[in-house]
């Protein structure tokens, strides 16, 4: 986790992606899975899981593969949330980080985008997943 923490007031944030998969139906439709995001840097990417007992972790990842049980006429695919999260297309910049150390706890982002102070909670309380704020 500090090395994901160093990451995010270091280094510049590239994209968020959540995985999914796009299932055989027409149209097809993409269904995230939030129970793992990834967070890309121009040299590095973290995984942000929640783990069994509730506590969040970033582990450092080369790829992002398949984590979860696939139907075989089902894709696994991605799709990026950065302006989702972060409610912009513009380069932000995190000033801060908060990482409540407990089971179930929150980790939030103090951010900067351009002159506006702003922040992102990664709430792990969610049964699908993550839950941002």
């Amino acid at each position: 986790m500090e090395n994901f923490i160093n990451a995010l007031t270091n280094e510049q944030i590239i994209d968020v992606i959540v995985s999914g998969y796009v299932d055989s139906e027409s149209p097809s439709v993409f269904h995230p899975m939030y129970d793992r995001v990834y967070f890309i840097f121009n040299n590095m990417k973290f995984e942000v899981c929640i783990d069994n007992l509730g506590f969040i972790n970033a582990n450092s990842v080369t790829e992002i593969e398949i984590w979860f049980e696939l139907d075989e006429d089902d894709k696994f695919s991605l799709m990026s949330i950065y302006s989702q999260l972060f409610k912009t297309e513009q380069e932000i910049t995190v000033t801060s980080v908060n990482n409540q150390s407990e089971p179930f706890g929150i980790l939030t982002l103090n951010y900067r985008e351009g002159l506006i102070d702003r922040h992102l909670c990664l709430d792990s309380h969610n049964f699908f997943g993550f839950t941002f704020l």
